[in-house]
């Protein structure tokens, strides 16, 4: 049983769409019950599961405060709790260990989308078991990258996924640099994933990568099973 921290301090770089192309693999290959649990109150990840939004009065508020709430079906053996609120404080994080405690009981893996959100962001970092970092390659996330390797246990951080890719000079500088900066450490850095329309269909027809068979997504797809072979 592990849990999977997806985390960036930068916005806008995928996080959602990643935890739940990483979820559905995983569910795939390892046949166990596989939960998301998120920090965004946005709650994306209903949108690309092809899942109305709900407005949740129970979702992780109510989880941690009780121990029940809402559950949402995605796929077969895969769950998401959304949450409410923008903002999740916690007086202490007792009630938040002893309910992943009991999720690890029932799920083969349990995948967090995470938000900076204050009061518990910090707890999920320590609650994870391996680290995967989304990010764009340029300065700002290469910085941001850099950042969080220094903060996390390095021996969390299992890959770091490039997204939203554009094949500019500039990116290839950036990356090859990212490169340089993981040389020293396990850490899979992936091929990028370029920005495609072929994505953006993907999320209109609320479809993961593992439910096509374009040749195209095949690219992505090898490279999200090097991810997940990382993380196993």
């Amino acid at each position: 049983m592990s849990v999977i921290l997806i985390k960036n301090n930068k916005g806008g770089v995928g996080k959602s769409w990643i935890t739940l192309q990483l979820a559905h693999g995983l569910q795939h290959v390892s046949d166990k019950k596989v939960l998301i649990v998120t920090s965004d109150n946005q709650n994306n990840i209903l949108e690309y599961a092809g899942k109305d939004k709900v407005v949740s009065d129970s979702g992780l508020e109510k989880w941690i405060k009780t121990g029940t709430g809402d559950l949402i079906r995605l796929r077969k053996n895969l769950f998401f709790i959304p949450l409410k609120t923008s903002h999740l404080n916690l007086q202490s994080k007792d009630k938040l260990e002893r309910l992943f405690e009991a999720f690890k009981e029932e799920y083969g893996y349990i995948l967090i989308d995470s938000t900076p959100v204050v009061g518990i962001d910090k707890y999920f970092v320590d609650l994870a078991d391996k680290v995967v970092i989304p990010g764009f390659a340029d300065k700002v996330t290469i910085n941001s990258i850099t950042s969080l390797l220094e903060q996390t246990e390095v021996r969390k951080v299992k890959s770091i996924i490039i997204n939203k890719w554009t094949k500019t000079a500039k990116e290839k500088k950036y990356y090859h640099g990212l490169k340089e900066v993981l040389e020293p450490y396990e850490i899979l850095l992936t091929a990028p994933i370029a920005q495609s329309a072929m994505i953006g269909k993907l999320i209109d027809d609320g479809k993961t990568i593992w439910e096509s068979n374009s040749k195209k997504v095949k690219e992505i797809q090898e490279n999200f099973v090097g991810v997940i072979e990382a993380i196993l």
